[in-house]
């Protein structure tokens, strides 16, 4: 097999198409996958083999990487490559980058590291979590307990960032990351909108900023940044989450109703 790969050329280094025609078959078999990808997306920054495009939105995408010497899962955002001269969205990741890396902490997805890829786009390394609060099914119900578990992660998660001066501005089921069944291990993740406390979107380039359904008005209306941008959004969190749970306690009600005030004060 070594010297099929090789292609007859004893003694030299193989090309790198064959080198990475090797990478392909050690990763083939250690998943015992009885096939290998037929597509070849290529390496990142000498060290990553690409294992799918996983999630594609207008300007960005985010690939499963696979560390080629520890076998590790990571993901990796970074723009399109049809939008690779994208210089708002590019500068846009920077940004996101540098606030992700402040943070190492129990309950924030971190971001690991930031490469430039060889044609230039920048690339957010971060660990691999597929399933997110947003991945559970409608049907599926919670313990009362497991609830409770996710709203104080995400408030430990908060209160590291709003300490940092910064607003979240995005804290909604699709930027909570699970670990299967332990939700002591949910993190919060995506600084993509997030921003100084007392900035506004629009001076970033953004007219409009957060899910609608769990981001405050005054938020959407563009105003100032404010910790209790966050604080609302964490009460439309929870009474997603109530409505999971068979019989909440009347204290899950007040957390809604104190948090969702319309005056942010």
């Amino acid at each position: 097999l070594w010297r099929a790969i090789q292609q007859g050329n004893e003694g030299l280094r193989p090309p790198q198409d064959a080198l990475e025609l090797l990478d392909q078959i050690r990763n083939a078999l250690d998943r015992n996958a009885s096939t290998i990808y037929a597509q070849n997306f290529g390496r990142v920054a000498n060290t990553f083999l690409v294992e799918t495009v996983t999630f594609t939105s207008e300007r960005t995408e985010v690939l499963h990487l696979r560390h080629s010497d520890l076998g590790t899962s990571h993901a990796l955002k970074t723009l399109r490559p049809t939008c690779r001269d994208d210089i708002v969205t590019a500068q846009s990741l920077r940004r996101e980058a540098e606030m992700g890396l402040r943070f190492r902490h129990p309950n924030i997805l971190e971001t690991s590291a930031l490469l430039r890829l060889e044609d230039g786009r920048p690339g957010l390394v971060m660990p691999w979590r597929p399933l997110t609060l947003a991945s559970l099914s409608q049907e599926q119900l919670l313990e009362e307990r497991e609830a409770s578990t996710i709203v104080r992660s995400v408030l430990l998660a908060l209160d590291t960032i709003h300490r940092e001066g910064l607003v979240h501005c995005d804290v909604a089921p699709n930027n909570i990351f699970l670990h299967g069944d332990d939700f002591e291990q949910s993190l919060l993740g995506d600084f993509g909108i997030a921003i100084p406390i007392g900035s506004k979107h629009r001076d970033i380039g953004i007219k409009r900023a957060g899910s609608p359904e769990f981001s405050a008005p005054e938020q959407l209306q563009g105003e100032e940044a404010h910790p209790s941008h966050d604080i609302y959004a964490i009460g439309k969190l929870a009474e997603k989450l109530a409505s999971k749970i068979n019989a909440p306690r009347s204290i899950w009600s007040e957390l809604i109703k104190q948090c969702c005030q319309l005056r942010p004060e």
